[in-house]
C-alpha cells in the first residue's frame, strides 16, 4: 500500500467523542454563502414579480386590442348611422309611389341591421332625453339658451346623438343646454 501523505488524510479524522470547532475561515465562508443565497433569492423573487407584471400587462393590452379593434371602423359607421337615421325620419306622403315607400322601408331595415351590429360589438348610442342633466363625460354643450320649461344645466335639445364603444367615448352627444 502506498503511504498516505498528511493532505490525503480523511476529512473526518477526529477521534470519536471529540468536538471539532469550525475554523474562523469556515464561519466567514458560511456567512458569505448565506448572504449570497439571500441576495440571489431576492433577485429571483424580483425577477419573477417583474415577469408576472409583464405578463399581466401584455394580457391586458391584447384584451384591449381585441376590445377596441373596431374603433376606427365604428367611428366611420357612426356617420353612416346618422345618414340612415335622417333618411328614415323623412315623412313619405300617403299618395307616394310604391317604389318610394319600398325605398323608405329598405332604409328602415338597413338602420335596424346597423343598430343590431352596433349592439353585437358593444357600440352604444348616447341619446339623452330633453330634461336630462348635462353630463360632461357624455355630452358636449354646443350652446346655452334661457328656458322656463327646463331647469338650468339640463338638456333642452339633442343636436346629434353620441356613441360609446364599451367604456370608451367615441363621440359625445351634441346638445343644447338651458341656462
Amino acid at each position: 500500500m502506498p503511504e498516505e501523505s498528511p493532505g490525503d488524510a480523511p476529512i473526518d479524522s477526529a477521534v470519536e467523542g471529540e468536538v471539532v470547532e469550525p475554523s474562523v475561515d469556515a464561519i466567514t465562508e458560511l456567512e458569505a454563502a448565506q448572504i449570497e443565497i439571500a441576495k440571489l433569492k431576492d433577485a429571483f423573487l424580483r425577477a419573477k414579480a417583474e415577469q408576472d407584471n409583464v405578463r399581466r400587462r401584455a394580457e391586458k393590452e391584447v384584451a384591449n386590442g381585441r376590445k377596441f379593434a373596431v374603433e376606427g371602423f365604428a367611428k366611420e359607421m357612426v356617420n353612416v348611422f346618422d345618414s340612415l337615421k335622417l333618411a328614415a325620419a323623412v315623412e313619405i306622403p300617403t299618395d307616394a309611389d310604391d317604389a318610394i315607400k319600398s325605398l323608405q322601408e329598405g332604409v328602415g331595415i338597413t338602420l335596424k341591421q346597423l343598430q343590431s351590429g352596433f349592439a353585437k360589438y358593444a357600440l352604444l348610442e348616447i341619446a339623452p332625453e330633453v330634461g336630462d342633466k348635462l353630463d360632461p363625460n357624455l355630452h358636449q354643450a354646443m350652446t346655452m339658451i334661457e328656458s322656463a320649461e327646463v331647469e338650468s344645466g339640463h338638456i333642452l335639445n339633442v343636436i346629434q346623438a353620441g356613441f360609446q364603444l364599451h367604456d370608451r367615448l367615441l363621440r359625445p352627444a351634441m346638445v343644447v343646454v338651458s341656462k
